[in-house]
């Protein structure tokens, strides 16, 4: 079993390896490279869905794709595997099966999956096809911004404005309040979308002053209120590696 440095957002999510799918908007790259660096076992980063291209920085090694073959080879620590793409700066994403491979080969301690695109918003709706959750994970991270509160539900800020509109019963335009994100956490058109029977562990992120901490905390507890299919909410602020608050039930 893996270490892992205490207050942070491995000791919050009791994550000492395995599989992680991460969906929603609001920061799953970041989500992605901060579980990458804090864990200190082998990591392994791939995606469902295109992506930005691999920050170079934050990972040892890119891997793509080409004929359906894989580097297994490398002792780089921190692995990406994507798949090819035409699309400048980007790079394509992988087949659940392509997926299933690369951590059966027993190579790495943690795979961190991003499981959709949300086109750089801070929140979103799944269409019917999406998240792209392979079947094996066993935690997913649903992640949303908790600076939509108190905006406009526009394409400014949502991807999928129309399907939102009708998961939070809004209409474009009106404004986000807590219950609104509460009820796009707990519900099962929403947050919870393919989740099945995984472990899920909501992230409210980009909560970066005591105001945005507020009015996340309402919306978590009343998320909690909607739904029994999990246990505890996590309101961070990853770009600056900080996990601000864990809202638990069994704590309430």
């Amino acid at each position: 079993m893996q270490t892992t440095r205490p207050n942070n957002l491995l000791s919050v999510l009791d994550l000492s390896g395995g599989v992680v799918s991460l969906v929603g908007a609001g920061g799953k790259k970041t989500t992605m490279y901060q579980l990458a660096s804090l864990f200190d076992g082998r990591v392994a980063l791939t995606s469902t869905s295109h992506m930005f291209q691999y920050d170079e920085t934050k990972v040892d090694l890119v891997t793509i794709d080409r004929n359906s073959t894989l580097e297994f080879n490398s002792d780089a620590r921190v692995v990406a595997y994507a798949g090819p793409t035409e699309t400048r700066n980007r790079v394509g994403g992988l087949m659940p099966s392509q997926i299933e491979t690369i951590w059966r080969k027993g190579k790495y301690d943690l795979l961190v999956i991003k499981a959709d695109g949300a086109r750089s918003r801070m929140i979103k709706a799944p269409a019917d096809h999406e998240p792209l959750i392979p079947d094996f994970t066993q935690l997913v991270l649903p992640l949303t911004s908790g600076l939509v509160i108190g905006q406009p539900l526009t394409s400014l800020i949502a991807h999928r404005v129309d399907l939102l509109a009708q998961t939070l019963d809004l209409a474009v335009g009106d404004m986000i309040r807590p219950l609104h994100l509460a009820k796009l956490i707990a519900s099962p058109k929403g947050s919870l979308q393919g989740t099945k029977n995984m472990r899920v562990v909501p992230v409210i992120n980009m909560v970066d002053d005591a105001r945005i901490e507020a009015t996340c905390t309402e919306a978590a507890l009343t998320a909690l209120s909607l739904t029994n299919r999990f246990d505890r909410i996590v309101l961070a602020e990853l770009r600056h590696s900080k996990v601000v608050k864990v809202i638990d039930r069994s704590t309430l």
